[in-house]
């Protein structure tokens, strides 16, 4: 099976370690995969060389064009792949058109995110042979759309930590001590990108009112770079905060901070099922979460993590205190948090229901031929 993956950019992100992930299980299956890349570079283009990944780039140079590319067309009539998996909203713009230029491949489109669907993206979705959703919350909207049924798949996000648990006690205790964490304080965690849709400055501000009061010893550490930080820095500044709030820039190994913390936090508007929460589900963590087109299913709601409807920041604030104070539900978290991530997120088991996704449409598609 030929399987041709398009993905704009290599920039650090779960969609990006997604089209890593397949085509390499893909290629360790057997299978002839190849990534096509609009643009050149990208924090993850180091991985992608380290597998040693077959690609093609579109632009010979980096234009910092999201949206240029340049011979898609006569680069897939040249790989003549069996399917077309596209991965992000740019690449989906595309897959459309795709679909109509090679009506005999199976084109697949994917729906993984939590912010604004583009119109060519929404359009496409109906063009596609399959769409592939990350959370069950899509495949309802989908659902309630008019698609068909048999058309939208739901796979979930797997975990792809770069490390696993050995040196767990190690970490913490480095990354505590860098940080001046006691033995009684509670740290929460926050890995996303810096940007408005994340909504750092909602989660601040739940932390403000949090922090106002409780005698509660804590911290707060934001992993991720982007437009925010200056906003983000003066908001903790002003409102006494710059003593608990580290801000550590962006890190491609997150598990010494996952070892570290003690609850996962995130107020995002803009995801799906996010990676960050499924991760911190796998090491173990309590979650705080706002609700966002499937967060709840990255935990057992009420057990292993907290889910506060959008734009309620004095409930927000509440889930803090509890996750601060009450250890035994963080040890309830840390017990149950890691074989629920494993079952339903486990990296071998994702990789398979979606290879034997794959492999059902290439069989559909030799059917039709």
């Amino acid at each position: 099976m030929r399987i041709v993956i398009i993905q704009d950019y290599l920039r650090m992100g779960g969609t990006e370690r997604q089209s890593l992930f397949l085509a390499g299980q893909l290629l360790a299956a057997g299978h002839d995969a190849h990534l096509i890349l609009f643009r050149p570079g990208g924090c993850l283009w180091a991985d992608m060389a380290e597998a040693e990944i077959p690609h093609t780039v579109l632009q010979r140079f980096d234009s910092r064009i999201c949206f240029l590319a340049p011979g898609l067309m006569e680069t897939i009539e040249r790989l003549h792949p069996d399917l077309i998996l596209c991965m992000g909203r740019t690449a989906n713009c595309y897959s459309g058109f795709i679909q109509r230029r090679f009506p005999q491949t199976g084109v697949i489109s994917t729906l993984r995110t939590g912010k604004l669907v583009f119109p060519l993206h929404y359009w496409s979705l109906g063009q596609v042979r399959a769409v592939l959703v990350n959370s069950n919350w899509w495949k309802r909207r989908m659902l309630e759309r008019g698609f068909a049924p048999e058309s939208v798949r739901v796979i979930h996000n797997p975990v792809m930590l770069r490390k696993g648990v050995e040196n767990h006690a190690e970490l913490r205790a480095e990354m505590r001590a860098h940080t001046k964490a006691g033995p009684e304080t509670c740290v929460f965690v926050a890995v996303a990108a810096l940007r408005s849709g994340k909504r750092h400055i909602e989660l601040l501000d739940a932390m403000r009112r949090f922090a106002a009061h409780t005698d509660t010893n804590w911290q707060l550490w934001i992993v991720g770079m982007g437009r925010e930080l200056k906003r983000l820095r003066r908001f903790t500044k002003d409102n006494g905060l710059d003593g608990q709030v580290h801000f550590f820039g962006q890190m491609a190994d997150t598990a010494p901070f996952y070892a570290g913390a003690d609850v996962a936090v995130s107020a995002s508007r803009e995801d799906s099922l996010p990676n960050f929460l499924i991760e911190a589900q796998a090491k173990g963590l309590l979650l705080v979460a706002t609700e966002c087109r499937g967060v709840e299913e990255c935990c057992i709601p009420g057990s292993t993590g907290l889910i506060i409807p959008p734009d309620s920041p004095s409930l927000f604030a509440e889930a803090l205190e509890r996750a601060a104070t009450d250890a035994d539900l963080r040890n309830q978290a840390a017990t149950e948090a890691p074989p629920f991530a494993e079952d339903h997120f486990g990296a071998a088991r994702q990789a398979a229901l979606t290879l034997a996704f794959l492999e059902e449409l290439a069989s559909g598609n030799e059917r039709n031929a």
